[in-house]
C-alpha cells in the first residue's frame, strides 16, 4: 500500500508549482484528480516539445494524475466540482486571490460541504497587501524578494547586471511548501476531523529562501548583495573559476580543512593560512583564476577526483543527465506507455525506504477520467 494511498486531492491549478506539488502526492500513492477547462485544460499542455500530442512538460508535472473537464463559469460545473468536494481531502488551487470566491467554489463554500477539507491556495503575493491581485511569475517574486539582487557577476559599484536564476526559484521551492502544509494539515484534520484553509504565496516563500541575509541584515544592518559577502563571490573560496578549455568550476572550500586539502593538491600550501583574512581573497581568487586555466574542466575532474576539495565541474543539463551519480540515483525514469511509446523524464527526489514513491501512470488526456468521477 502507497503512503498517500486514501487520499483523494482536486487539483485545480495549472502551469508549475502547483502541479509539481500534487505530482508529488500523486507519486506517493494520493489519487489527485486535475479539475480543466474544457478545450483547453492546463496550458502546460501545449508547452513543447511533444511526444506525440503530448507536451513533455504535462508528462513531467502531470504523472499519476487523472484529468476530469469542468467550467467552473457554469452553476452546473460548480455544483459537479461541489459534489467532487464533498468526497475529497484536498483542494489544491492557483487562482488569483478572490476569483474563485466570486465562483462560489472558495474555501469557505467547500468547508460547509465538508469541514475536513483542506484548502491549498498557491498564489504570488498572498491574499492581502498592495500587490496581492497583482500579475507576475517567478523572476517577479524572486526579484521583490532580494534574490536575484544577490545573482550574477560583479557588484552594484562595479560592471555586471544580476542574472535571471537559472531554476524558478520561488515556484519550485512554494510547491515543496505546499506539499508539506497539507501533510500538515492532514495530520491535524487525522486528529480532530478539522480541516483548514492554507495561504502559500510565491514572493513569501521566495524571502524564506535567504537565512544567510536574513541573519547578516538583522544582526549587523549589512545588506547582502551580488559580490559581497561570502556566499555570493567575495570569497576566493567559494567561487567560479573558468577553465583552460572555457569551462568552469565550482570551488565551495568553506571549511579549513577543504581549502587546505585544495591548495596541496595545487601545490599552493602558501595560501592555506591567507584564506583567514578577507583582505587576501582578491589575490586568492587571481591566484586560483591562473591555477584553473592551466587544465580543461574534464582534466580538473579528473585530477581532483577523490582528493576531498570540494571542486566541483560546472556541467550543463545534459551532461547532468548522463552523469554517473544521476545514475546510481535513479534520477532519470524510462517510462514504457503503450500508446507513447518510451519516453524519459526525471525521477524521484525523495528516497523512502517502506513507501517509495512509484509511476504507475502516464500523464493523463484533457478528460479522460470523466466518466468515472462525472
Amino acid at each position: 500500500m502507497l503512503a498517500l494511498e486514501g487520499i483523494r486531492v482536486l487539483d485545480l491549478s495549472r502551469l508549475l508549482p502547483g502541479p509539481y506539488c500534487t505530482m508529488l502526492l500523486a507519486d506517493f500513492g494520493a489519487e489527485v484528480i486535475k479539475i480543466e477547462e474544457p478545450k483547453q485544460g492546463d496550458y502546460s499542455r501545449t508547452f513543447p516539445p511533444f511526444l506525440k500530442d503530448f507536451g513533455y512538460w504535462h508528462l513531467q508535472l502531470n504523472r499519476n494524475k487523472k484529468s476530469v473537464t469542468l467550467n467552473l463559469k457554469n452553476p452546473v460545473g460548480r455544483q459537479k466540482f461541489l459534489e467532487l468536494v464533498r468526497m475529497a481531502d484536498v483542494v489544491v488551487e492557483s487562482y488569483r486571490p478572490g476569483v474563485l470566491k466570486k465562483l462560489g467554489v472558495d474555501y469557505e463554500a467547500a468547508s460547509k460541504i465538508n469541514p475536513k477539507i483542506i484548502y491549498c491556495s498557491l498564489s504570488g503575493y498572498g491574499s492581502k497587501g498592495p500587490l496581492a491581485n497583482q500579475a507576475d511569475h517567478d523572476i517577479g517574486y524572486v526579484s521583490l524578494a532580494g534574490i536575484t539582487a544577490m545573482s550574477g557577476e560583479g557588484t552594484l559599484d562595479k560592471a555586471g547586471k544580476p542574472a535571471i536564476p537559472g531554476v524558478l526559484m520561488a515556484d519550485m521551492n512554494a510547491a515543496l511548501s505546499a506539499g508539506m502544509a497539507i501533510m500538515i494539515a492532514l495530520r491535524h484534520a487525522e486528529r480532530t476531523g478539522e480541516g483548514q484553509e492554507i495561504d502559500i504565496s510565491l514572493y513569501n516563500v521566495a524571502m524564506t529562501l535567504m537565512p544567510g541575509a536574513a541573519s547578516l541584515y538583522f544582526g549587523s544592518g549589512f545588506v547582502a548583495q551580488r559580490g559581497n559577502n561570502w556566499l555570493t563571490g567575495a570569497n576566493a573560496n567559494y567561487n567560479i573559476y573558468r577553465t583552460k578549455d572555457g569551462r568552469y568550476v565550482s570551488v565551495g572550500c568553506l571549511e579549513k580543512k577543504f581549502w587546505t586539502n585544495l591548495c596541496v593538491a595545487l601545490e599552493r600550501s602558501d595560501m592555506i593560512d591567507l584564506v583567514d583574512d578577507s583582505k587576501n581573497h582578491p589575490y586568492l581568487e587571481q591566484q586560483l583564476s591562473q591555477e584553473f586555466a592551466k587544465r580543461t574542466m574534464a582534466e580538473w575532474e579528473a585530477y581532483l577526483a577523490g582528493k576531498d576539495t570540494c571542486v566541483t565541474p560546472v556541467l550543463n543539463f545534459d551532461e547532468a543527465v548522463a552523469a554517473e551519480q544521476t545514475k546510481a540515483n535513479e534520477m532519470v525514469l524510462t517510462v514504457k506507455d503503450e500508446e507513447l511509446g518510451e519516453y524519459q523524464q526525471l525521477g524521484f527526489a525523495l528516497k523512502l525506504s517502506k513507501t517509495p514513491a512509484s509511476l504507475r501512470k502516464r500523464a493523463p488526456r484533457l478528460g479522460e477520467d470523466n466518466k468515472d468521477y462525472l
